[in-house]
């Protein structure tokens, strides 16, 4: 199997650069994801935004838990930010969220805990559970409402078209999706 993943982010209309970003760093095993949502808008969202990611992607390795708790302390003295991270690993997913950063499997929503990493975060609770070949596991800030389908197609296609169909147009709006497929020969 492989994995077929995307990240679509659509900034603040105006805004030079939003502050929702996104990460997935595949492994052998399986990958790393992580989608941010930096408090605010534009360039001071923006800079939390990548100071978390640099943080997820020099430390690939991590599971979600530690890696939000030690974001908590990299995002201090900032506004903070809303994160949810997942780690895949042969077939299973590991799950942690703060804030508002939403994730989803099959569109059934996944436990968050109410915080700001880097301001008032709360100890992650990890979710693990299974990850079956074509299901999608999405990911979507607040400027996202909650999808009610998914698309058919790849996960650039899935990841683009709900931020059209459900994103805000007065907040950045970002969707994280992935699945395992086999591979197209």
């Amino acid at each position: 199997m492989e994995l077929d993943w995307a990240v679509h982010v659509r900034s603040y209309p105006g805004a030079p650069r939003g502050g929702d970003s996104g990460i997935v760093i595949p492994a052998r095993d399986g990958a790393l994801a992580a989608l941010i949502d930096g408090a605010g808008h534009g360039l001071s969202a923006y800079h939390i935004a990548e100071r978390a990611r640099t943080f997820v992607y020099d430390n690939p390795d991590g599971e979600p838990d530690a890696l939000l708790e030690r974001l908590d302390q990299t995002l201090r003295g900032t506004s903070g930010a809303a994160i949810s991270i997942a780690r895949l690993r042969n077939g299973e997913l590991s799950f942690c969220g703060i804030g508002n950063v939403q994730a989803s499997l099959a569109l059934r929503p996944l436990e968050m805990r109410v915080g700001v990493v880097g301001l008032r975060m709360r100890r992650p609770k990890i979710i693990r559970t299974e990850l079956k070949r074509d299901v999608w596991f999405l990911m979507h800030t607040d400027g996202l409402s909650s999808p009610t389908h998914i698309p058919v197609g790849s996960a650039v296609h899935v990841a683009r078209s709900l931020v059209e169909k459900f994103g805000s147009h007065n907040d950045d709006a970002s969707v994280l999706a992935l699945r395992w497929r086999e591979p197209v020969r």
